[in-house]
């Protein structure tokens, strides 16, 4: 398609891309799961310092393990 500036370009994407819809991370545990390792990794020298970021950190990594989980599921039934 024949664009002749950035607006067209973005409402031509936007009309004719073939990139579904979604809500929030669904179908993208990957991406997901790096964003809570970002956050781990962040925080993660504090682990120590109290109860509280060590049990927040303790759930973000399962998060991110679970995300990880989805991730390989849906790499493995992806047609």
């Amino acid at each position: 398609m024949l664009v002749q500036n950035q607006k067209d370009l973005r409402v031509a994407n936007r009309m004719y891309g073939r990139k579904l819809p979604t809500f929030g991370y669904a179908g993208r545990n990957d991406e997901y799961a790096e964003y809570w390792r970002k956050l781990i990794k962040a925080k993660w020298p504090k682990r120590n310092q109290s109860r509280w970021n060590k049990k927040v950190i303790l759930s973000w990594v399962k998060l991110a393990r679970t995300a990880d989980l989805h991730a390989r599921n849906e790499k493995r039934w992806r047609a």
